[in-house]
């Protein structure tokens, strides 16, 4: 953080950025890219009407630690890049799927590593990553019991629990499958629907997975308990129902607060609902360029937020490049 706080108080930052990046090579087709922002509610509620380099400085001093790397997915699905959170800088070449796969989505896992899903054959499967203290990836190990069947999209959805099982949402053309997945005995739960829908927004609370379900008109944020016998996923409970227009939203681990992300006016939006849907404060509003898709939505462990809109933007500093990726987890 201290790092990164200093060079984005130097006037020539934005130059050695671009000098940075303009060696680095292109993976893919342009699709997505990194928004940086961490958690600090009550922060940036206090300072809002504050001067702007103000007002950013006193948000990121009391958010959480920034994460320093991020892990990308190729847009095409043709490699997994890890940059620097605060440079933008790769910290190595880029790594390819197995043969006759291609990657898909990643997500952070316990103990500092990240769990990455590639598809192909029909089937998805895992593997666990780890890097290094200077952020080169160290292993990429399969998971060979992770196996979930049926096809991936681009809005697939991936989410790691504490004790290491998965959650996964597969696609038949637009229904989906939620499966979770144990990596250590192979066994496998699935609440399959036959409504069409975007599935995203997965995330744990020791054997709770939320998800975001958007099957008809609003999003909403539903429950499994995954511990029970697996079913249909209309079996699962309802917990708020957000306004039209949400792009993406997840809910804390302590079931407290729904986290959502839309792009409105030219404005990325990040806000704060209650578990029941009550609306709350703006987490972070950041000006984008266009009408870019928001598509995706995540914390790390420790709470602070990566988001997938058009540039890669920190809550101080000159945006980042990252048109290359589809997907992005810290």
């Amino acid at each position: 953080m201290d790092g990164r706080h200093g060079k984005h108080q130097e006037p020539a930052r934005g130059s050695r950025l671009r000098e940075a990046w303009r060696g680095l090579l292109p993976i893919g087709v342009a699709t997505g890219v990194v928004l940086v922002v961490g958690g600090g509610f009550d922060v940036l509620e206090r300072h809002q009407g504050a001067e702007k380099s103000r007002s950013a400085k006193a948000a990121s001093d009391a958010e959480p630690t920034v994460p320093r790397f991020v892990v990308g997915v190729a847009a095409d699905g043709s490699a997994l890049v890890v940059r620097d959170s605060g440079t933008g800088a790769d910290t190595g070449p880029p790594v390819a799927p197995p043969p006759g796969r291609r990657f898909t989505r990643v997500a952070s896992g316990p103990d500092g590593t990240y769990v990455v899903a590639s598809s192909g054959g029909g089937t998805v499967t895992f593997q666990r990553l780890a890097l290094d203290d200077d952020g080169r990836v160290e292993e990429l190990a399969p998971l060979p019991k992770a196996v979930a069947p049926g096809e991936s999209a681009d809005w697939s959805d991936l989410a790691v629990a504490a004790d290491g099982r998965i959650a996964y949402v597969t696609y038949a053309g637009t229904r989906g499958t939620v499966a979770v997945l144990d990596p250590d005995t192979g066994a496998r739960k699935a609440w399959p629907t036959t409504l069409r829908g975007r599935i995203g927004g997965l995330s744990w609370s020791g054997d709770t997975l939320a998800f975001a379900w958007t099957a008809s008109g609003a999003p909403q944020i539903r429950t499994i308990d995954t511990a029970a016998p697996a079913g249909d996923l209309t079996s699962s409970k309802a917990l708020a129902t957000l306004p039209s227009g949400t792009s993406a939203a997840f809910l804390r681990p302590d079931g407290s607060t729904i986290v959502t992300g839309r792009v409105q006016d030219a404005n990325l939006v990040l806000q704060a609902f209650t578990a029941s849907g009550e609306p709350g404060q703006v987490i972070w509003k950041h000006p984008v360029e266009g009408d870019p898709e928001l598509k995706a939505l995540d914390p790390a462990e420790n709470g602070a937020l990566l988001a997938l809109a058009d540039d890669v933007h920190t809550p101080a500093g000159d945006p980042l490049p990252g048109k290359d990726l589809a997907d992005a987890a810290w």
